[in-house]
């Protein structure tokens, strides 16, 4: 019997340890992702401060956009 006591020790230690595993691996798969997302956003908004820059202001970049869009540019 003491063998068998051993033996469902180990294999609830496995089993635990895999849980463990996987709660890293979503936390650093949800880090990542979060740092991703941040990443793209700080790009949109510096191509949209350029594109303000560029056109002379928000109206004057709006303007152009509809006049892109309907073909009277």
């Amino acid at each position: 019997m003491n063998n068998a006591e051993n033996i469902k020790q180990k294999t609830e230690a496995t089993v635990h340890e895999a849980v463990n595993t996987d709660s890293e691996l979503y936390k650093v798969g949800t880090v990542v992702t979060a740092a991703f997302a941040g990443v793209v956003g700080l790009w949109a908004v510096i191509c949209l401060s350029s594109a303000f820059m560029s056109e002379g202001g928000p109206v004057a970049l709006i303007k152009n956009l509809f006049g892109a869009v309907t073909g009277t540019m």
